[in-house]
């Protein structure tokens, strides 16, 4: 197998198998790998609406009303509607609040514990390399 289909499949194989063992961990809390994604970037960047929210983690506009729609039965988000009665703007709720200390807990010693055997210097060096290959295909996209 050539290198960049070797590169790719493994890049593959790893997401999978990491999103597969978050979800283990985060299970018995409630939640799972991508609604733990969404409440993370609400709780660090604040309310968004939903297709601002689908764009900045690259998710179809289906996938993430989805989503949406199962952390709001949960009462982990709040959806309002704007001026715009077509476009909702998500928010956490006081429940999602109160449960994101353990939440990040629980992903934070995940992380570390698979990033062990990986020296800072090769964790900085992995995120430019996958932060590149990011760039160029969001380039790729505008031509």
């Amino acid at each position: 197998m050539e290198t960049p289909a070797k590169l790719f499949h493994q890049l593959q194989q790893t997401t999978r198998i990491f999103v597969k063992n978050l979800n283990k961990k985060l299970e018995p809390h409630g939640i799972s790998s991508s609604e733990w994604g969404i409440i993370w970037n609400l709780k660090n960047r604040g309310p968004m609406t939903q297709a601002s929210l689908a764009s900045f983690l690259n998710i179809e506009p289906p996938a993430i009303s989805n989503s949406l729609t199962k952390l709001q039965k949960k009462n982990l988000i709040i959806r309002k509607t704007g001026t715009d009665k077509r476009e909702r703007t998500v928010f956490l709720s006081e429940k999602a609040l109160a449960q994101i200390p353990q939440w990040e807990a629980i992903v934070s010693a995940f992380r570390n514990d698979v990033l062990t055997h990986l020296l800072k210097k090769d964790q900085d060096e992995l995120y430019n390399s996958l932060h590149l290959i990011q760039t160029t295909i969001e380039k790729m996209e505008t031509k």
